[in-house]
């Protein structure tokens, strides 16, 4: 299957022409636009991104050009945006593409960033909570504890922080993962 995968996604990229005036990363933003219209949810594994966007012969999938590849992957992320109007989707263990819709989109990244959102809101008033401003010498410091943190967490209730968690996703205090409580 992935094999399979990999010779039908490189029928259709060997149609790309890469623009070589353009930067690697726009070069990888720009095929994933072009693989996500030809080929909708269809995972690119990173080497055929690499040999794709550098040419030459296709590399290993550990070697350092492939991993060099993918740590470009939040400025690809950034070029998909603002040029092309998409997300990146990394799909463990088979490669990356592009979001292809509004959905797919708010299924996917914008999803991811809620829940990191909430873990992040919920490290904040753990953190919060052990600190006392009575007990706080740096005057600045203590204003920016109780109103800067404190207007922020005030602001950001829970009735908020239900509406941000995409459907089918529940707020759980006892939930692990990322920004869950760790024992």
């Amino acid at each position: 299957m992935a094999r399979e995968n990999g010779q039908s996604i490189m029928a259709v990229l060997d149609q790309w022409v890469p623009d070589m005036d353009k930067g690697i990363v726009a070069r990888a933003a720009n095929l994933l636009d072009f693989a996500a219209r030809k080929k909708p949810e269809l995972a690119v594994p990173w080497v055929v991104v690499t040999k794709c966007v550098l040419g030459g012969r296709m590399p290993n999938a550990d070697s350092k050009i492939v991993i060099d590849m993918m740590r470009r992957s939040s400025s690809i992320r950034q070029v998909l945006m603002r040029d092309y109007g998409r997300g990146l989707e990394n799909v463990p263990a088979v490669g990356v593409r592009a979001t292809i819709d509004s959905d797919d989109l708010a299924n996917t990244q914008l999803r991811r960033q809620a829940k990191q959102h909430e873990a992040s809101r919920q490290r904040i008033l753990q953190t919060r909570s052990l600190i006392n401003p009575k007990e706080m010498k740096n005057r600045e410091l203590k204003q920016w504890v109780e109103q800067g943190i404190g207007g922020l967490l005030s602001a950001h209730n829970d009735r908020l922080a239900k509406l941000l968690l995409p459907p089918g996703e529940e707020q759980s205090e006892n939930k692990g993962g990322p920004g869950g409580p760790r024992r």
